[in-house]
């Protein structure tokens, strides 16, 4: 049973760092009049996309459009449009254009990745300590920090979207074209509830880790305080 419990919850405090990868941790708002006026055209045309589209928006007129981006998306290949535009500010043409507008969130965003950085240390050092340690109340103080340090990660988020919500960094600042005015602006950068999956999985460990101490035999947990040097021999 030791080694269910060791295994266990090292795999679901290295749970942490998949749900940082593949869950959504930015969502993204559009406002453009551009799919509302294709939805228009496609509708009048009875064309099955737009009749689909209308469906799912109950009749109303897109007035924009959004996606939720993870990291999966940003490095995948081929994925969603939002991610693809951000995949392309790595090319040299466009890169120094968008580094230049994103300048105003570097301060925020370089906390934002730090308080990532700690979170992915936290769920490699429970993983370990869970596994390795002799004493398991390590992963659980670990734990604990690492939900600390998933509301700071929504507090410092919110300063990483203030400038593109407040008009500070546009679509015309990111691309360096004042024709992308036209087509549209961010009106929302949120981080989904979704990555409140951290602190869950953290708090798995947390509830594993207790269940598995509260089921040790009378013998067993008198032998551990021993090793642990909480009683005398």
């Amino acid at each position: 049973m030791k080694y269910v419990y060791k295994t266990v919850a090292a795999l679901l405090a290295l749970a942490v760092i998949a749900v940082i990868i593949c869950t959504p941790m930015i969502s993204i708002t559009i406002e453009s009049l551009i799919p509302g006026a294709l939805v228009a055209v496609g509708a009048y045309l009875d064309s099955d996309k737009a009749a689909e589209i209308l469906e799912q928006t109950k009749g109303e007129i897109p007035t924009g459009f959004g996606e939720d981006i993870s990291i999966l998306n940003i490095i995948s290949p081929t994925d969603n449009s939002i991610a693809a535009v951000i995949r392309s500010f790595g090319s040299e043409e466009s890169s120094s254009t968008a580094m230049e507008a994103l300048e105003p969130v570097f301060p925020a965003a370089i906390g934002f990745a730090v308080v990532l950085a700690l979170i992915v240390i936290c769920s490699i050092a429970a993983a370990v300590t869970a596994f390795a340690c002799k004493n398991n109340r390590i992963p659980i103080y670990i734990s604990i920090v690492g939900c600390g340090l998933n509301f700071m990660l929504f507090k410092t988020f919110e300063d990483v979207a203030k400038p593109f919500t407040d008009g500070t960094i546009t679509l015309s600042s990111l691309v360096g074209s004042d024709w992308m005015m036209l087509v549209g602006d961010i009106t929302e950068v949120s981080m989904p509830t979704t990555m409140w999956l951290i602190a869950a999985v953290f708090v798995c460990v947390i509830v594993w880790t207790l269940l598995y101490n509260a089921t040790l035999p009378a013998n067993e947990k008198l032998a551990r305080k021993r090793m642990l040097g909480e009683i005398d021999e």
